[in-house]
């Protein structure tokens, strides 16, 4: 789902309906002179109920679009949270093991001065 395309084919929609409202233009008939661009009197409540059923609708749809997003970028919240934890104790891990190596090499180089010290002592002393 394409949510940018949705939001702009969506406010497109609206402003056409507002550019409707604001012109007062309705639809044409062929009986109707040519010079006529508006509806009748008593066409106009029809019209501006339907403009806004429109609008309602198109907002409801609006709405839902904000709640899907809302929704996914909480869900991704929670996996980017997910991955952080998984992260530190992978880190953690590695940590620790990475101490125990170390101290594992001190006390190898512990053991290796020591048995060169007592290689290199002069065998009387």
């Amino acid at each position: 789902m394409n949510v940018e395309a949705e939001i702009l084919d969506l406010k497109v929609r609206v402003e056409a309906l507002e550019a409707i409202l604001r012109s007062n233009v309705g639809p044409r008939y062929d009986d109707l002179v040519p010079a006529q661009t508006g509806p009748y009197r008593f066409e106009l409540p029809a019209l501006v109920a339907q403009m806004s059923i429109g609008v309602a609708e198109i907002r409801a749809e609006i709405a839902d679009v904000r709640t899907e997003v809302r929704q996914d970028l909480e869900a991704l919240l929670v996996e980017v949270a997910g991955v952080r934890v998984q992260t530190n104790e992978h880190f953690n891990v590695i940590q620790s093991d990475l101490l125990g190596m170390i101290d594992s090499l001190r006390c190898d180089m512990i053991d290796l001065g020591l048995r060169i010290d007592r290689l290199t002592e002069p065998d009387g002393v």
